[in-house]
């Protein structure tokens, strides 16, 4: 299901960002999304929203310190800064295709 595509990119980059600051107790948290998507079962959906914008306010929090440690070592910060809010932003808003009629229909209430 093509609509499926955004946040299941927004669950492989946050993979990446936990395995780029070695904070690999958490990794393990996109790949259970991603296996999880297999069951068609609407708690799976509210799953998915729930740590597509926490994984968001992640991104935001990881570009906040990243601005902090840049402007105390007076180096260029607004393309990295830039990039993990545009991430954060955007894996936030994936969350939303969860609304869809179609999605809705593929996870129903009962199984």
């Amino acid at each position: 299901m093509w609509r499926l595509t955004f946040p299941v990119l927004g669950a492989i980059l946050f993979g990446a960002h936990l395995y780029f600051w070695g904070n690999y107790l958490l990794l393990p948290i996109p790949v259970i999304l991603l296996i999880l998507l297999f069951i068609p079962f609407r708690l799976v959906c509210w799953l998915w929203q729930i740590c597509l914008i926490c994984f968001g306010v992640e991104w935001l929090i990881s570009a906040y310190q990243l601005y902090l440690r840049r402007i105390a070592a007076g180096m260029p910060f607004a393309l990295g800064t830039s990039i993990l809010v545009v991430c954060g932003i955007l894996t936030m808003l994936s969350a939303l295709v969860f609304f869809s009629r179609k999605i809705k229909n593929r996870y129903p209430l009962h199984v």
